[in-house]
């Protein structure tokens, strides 16, 4: 009866085992997860370069971990494991239930290296891509302003008793950052914003709030001597989406949490300007298509293209901003339109803002690349 129990006992290891493999094959490979709101790795190239350098191994071992049968399920199972073991952390989030936040971020050594997973920064990089993007600013010889948006662990460090490594990381940036990049330190305000309950960053995602957005569009407006023409706040009306679930909570996968809601502030004059990304006329500042499915934040440009342009249909010829951003423009560029005619282009495909400045013919360069970009990807360049 022994023998018969423990033959049993390896028949059926042997089936589940080979269950999985089998489905690891058979089932089609899936390109992204609505879970994880995440392109999901493709299969890697091979090569005699790829197999020696370690690119295929490390490829391989993503590959397998992305198209792992039935991931989503075993996601959810180790993320309420976590929280039942009083942990209050999963793959790199840090949580409570009215706020989460990312802690372990991949950090850029250089074009060749980075290292994953890191709970901090390489000083000498930061330095470096600081200084690249004041000679560029001084190159272009117009007025620039930079915006390094905070990760939400620099702003709400204190919700978790950990203050993360921001005020290191912005101390390095205000140090090698030229006058002629007008660079502003976003960090005091949104942190003392955040301390005193205002809602500046979302809970769940790792983008500021429109809230937070505009606090800084009034920066960038008295940065660039237009100060007496900022719009208040009290004249927009507010259209608000609840049930907001965003890319630190598909990270993490808790199961339990504080969902946001997602504001689009709006002003009556939205059929006045001419809004184009990659050559398709958007209608407006809003593509609310996307406040029904996952990514709610598209919603705003329409999310990322290379190219948008926004112009004001009539009247007096305006300024023209240059904005090289990544998506925490998005919902910032609706204020700034109604100042200047923009053209912004994707941070990480656009030329020197110098070059692009004269090809657009540019009055002025806004830079935007949040704290995550400049640390995990190296795009402050």
């Amino acid at each position: 009866m022994k023998k018969f129990s423990s033959l049993a006992t390896v028949i059926t290891f042997c089936l589940f085992l080979g269950g999985f493999a089998a489905a690891f094959f058979l089932l089609p490979a899936r390109t992204f997860s609505e879970q994880e709101n995440r392109r999901l790795a493709e299969a890697p190239a091979f090569g005699a370069e790829e197999l020696f350098s370690g690119r295929f191994a490390d490829g391989a071992n993503e590959y397998v971990a992305d198209q792992f049968p039935l991931r989503d399920v075993f996601v959810k199972i180790k993320s309420a494991a976590e929280l039942a073991m009083l942990k209050r952390a999963n793959n790199g989030v840090l949580y409570t239930k009215d706020q989460l936040a990312v802690l372990e971020f991949d950090s850029y050594s250089s074009r060749t290296e980075i290292t994953k997973n890191a709970d901090g920064f390489y000083e000498k990089t930061v330095a470096a891509m600081a200084k690249s993007r004041s000679a560029d600013s001084a190159k272009a010889g117009i007025p620039c302003v930079t915006l390094v948006p905070p990760r939400t662990i620099d702003v709400a460090g204190s919700t978790f008793g950990c203050a993360g490594h921001g005020d290191a990381l912005f101390a390095a940036l205000e140090a090698n950052f030229a006058p002629e990049a007008g660079f502003i330190d976003l960090l005091p305000d949104m942190r003392a914003a955040y301390e005193n309950g205002e809602y500046v960053i979302y809970r769940t995602d790792h983008h500021w709030t429109t809230a937070g957005a505009y606090a800084a569009y009034v920066k960038v407006m008295q940065k660039l001597g237009a100060g007496e023409n900022i719009i208040p706040r009290e004249v927009f009306s507010a259209e608000k989406t609840a049930d907001f679930s965003g890319t630190t909570a598909a990270r993490a996968n808790f199961p339990v949490y504080t969902r946001d809601t997602l504001e689009i502030w709006t002003l009556p004059d939205e059929a006045d300007y001419s809004v184009v990304a990659d050559g398709r006329e958007l209608g407006g500042f809003y593509n609310r298509e996307h406040l029904n499915g996952s990514d709610k934040y598209s919603a705003f440009l329409d999310g990322t293209h290379a190219i948008t342009t926004v112009t004001k249909k009539s009247g007096e010829p305006r300024k023209k901003l240059l904005v090289i951003k990544d998506s925490f423009a998005n919902c910032l560029i609706p204020f700034l339109a109604r100042e200047f005619d923009i053209v912004a282009l994707d941070i990480s495909s656009a030329p020197a803002a110098s070059a692009a400045a004269k090809e657009y013919g540019a009055d002025a360069i806004l830079y935007v690349c949040n704290a995550e970009n400049v640390v995990s990807r190296g795009l402050l360049k």
